[in-house]
């Protein structure tokens, strides 16, 4: 029996034209598995040819950051220009002693400086909701394809198990994201942003909190879910060894004359199925990263351009104005975090499924 035919037969059976799907998807964003379909993916791991041109990725992520920047660049002219003409409205009430005008036309410009920053995060923090509902539709089509592979390696607890654990992680884990964590960052920001028009401190401190409280929860949520998933993973596992050995001794030993070479047929069957369910998780594992990239290089190109802002800001406008539009710049860092958190999240989750199944060794 050869085990390019059995792959082959094992990938005709299956339907994996969602999961080229967002392997297009993947192409589109990042660059990696342009024009290439799963067959080829696996073709290529099993041969050791190269799955993309790293090069070509990374001259395309570096136009991105470079595109991402300069297209900030617009909206931080707009806010310095801004800031100038309120340095210029201090100094005139400095010199003609028109104090009450001078402050009205600070504040006017402290809410239109808000009203900019405000609406270029809400942007951002809705382009962070789109990449986790993507990431999220990412891995309930893996779950589908990843976890009847287990089953048919013999992993009948694990599937049984891990697909219902792992489906309610990555749904609740989606719906604390976009319903709670991302909003406490974008609250933070408006907080930190409505502070700015006064003189005084009165949210600041609010601000951070949420900011650090959305980190902590970002934290505690992936340490529960990948937690309870990787116990219940140890637990099955040593239960689908067992089955999957009993099988192999009983083939063995019970079925006459062609006993053996049945057990060996069915570990060379397991081993290519298992090198589906491996090259189909390193697919996952690749296309998370590859979602992760864009929206990543965007924040911290926005995260860049504020605090840059804040920089030249500095000698013109008013301390609460440039330490602001700092705070602004550390609020789409933190965003930046979570979101690279939550994909830390599927990639352990797809990593415990690759290492699933088989059922171990075994010699006759």
């Amino acid at each position: 029996m050869d085990y390019e035919a059995v792959i082959e037969a094992q990938l005709d059976s299956m339907d994996l034209s969602e999961l080229e799907d967002i392997m297009g998807d993947a192409a589109a964003g990042g660059g990696i598995f342009e024009g290439m379909t799963v067959d080829q993916v696996i073709n290529n791991l099993i041969n050791g040819e190269a799955l993309f041109d790293s090069e070509r990725i990374m001259d395309n992520l570096i136009n991105l950051f470079l595109m991402e920047v300069k297209g900030s660049v617009f909206l931080g002219c707009e806010i310095l220009a801004i800031c100038i003409v309120t340095g210029l409205l201090s100094n005139f009430s400095n010199t003609f002693g028109s104090k009450t005008v001078s402050s009205l036309g600070t504040m006017i410009c402290g809410v239109v400086i808000t009203a900019l920053c405000i609406s270029n995060f809400y942007q951002t923090y809705q382009y962070c909701q789109d990449t986790i509902n993507t990431m999220t539709a990412s891995m309930e089509i893996l779950l589908p394809v990843m976890i009847p592979l287990l089953i048919s390696m013999g992993g009948i607890s694990s599937g049984s198990i891990m697909s219902p654990a792992m489906a309610g992680a990555v749904t609740g884990f989606n719906f604390i994201m976009e319903h709670v964590i991302l909003p406490l960052v974008f609250l933070s920001a408006v907080f930190v942003m409505i502070n700015s028009i006064t003189e005084k401190d009165y949210v600041k401190k609010l601000s951070g909190f949420l900011r650090k409280g959305a980190i902590f929860l970002t934290g505690l949520i992936i340490t529960v879910f990948t937690g309870i998933t990787a116990l219940q993973g140890v637990v099955t596992k040593s239960a689908d060894g067992i089955l999957i050995n009993t099988a192999r001794f009983s083939i063995d030993n019970f079925v006459p004359i062609v006993g053996g070479f049945a057990a060996d047929s069915l570990d060379m069957v397991i081993s290519c199925i298992g090198l589906i369910k491996n090259a189909v998780g390193l697919i996952g594992i690749l296309i998370i990263i590859s979602l992760l990239a864009v929206p990543v290089i965007k924040l911290l190109s926005i995260a860049v351009i504020y605090k840059v802002i804040a920089i030249a800001a500095e000698p013109v406008a008013t301390r609460n104005i440039s330490d602001s539009l700092s705070e602004i710049g550390s609020a789409a860092v933190t965003m930046t975090v979570v979101l690279a958190t939550g994909a830390f999240m599927f990639l352990i989750f797809i990593t415990i499924l690759m290492g699933m199944g088989g059922g171990g060794t075994w010699t006759s």
